[in-house]
């Protein structure tokens, strides 16, 4: 019985390990994307990102510098409204 218990621990474990190795980085180091020809900020992930034409793109550290230069959340990706 203590060695299934542990067993079971221990895919857990890996399974945590795993997802914090996969999506930890994104999000520590999340960017937003935004358009010159646009008053919303994205997810670089998000299908209105990803049609931003490379010479429009504008790349921002945070949402509250996006807020600053004038965007506003997209409603589809749902951006945060401040950094946590």
């Amino acid at each position: 019985m203590k060695r299934s218990r542990l067993r079971r621990t221990m895919k857990k474990l890996l399974a945590v390990t795993l997802f914090l190795l996969l999506f930890g980085p994104y999000a520590i180091s999340a960017e937003f994307w935004a358009s010159k020809k646009s008053n919303k900020y994205h997810y670089p992930d998000c299908e209105w990102a990803q049609k931003i034409n490379p010479a429009n793109l504008i790349k921002f550290k945070s949402p509250e510098d996006a807020i600053k230069a004038g965007y506003i959340p997209c409603k589809v990706c749902k951006p945060p409204v401040a950094s946590k």
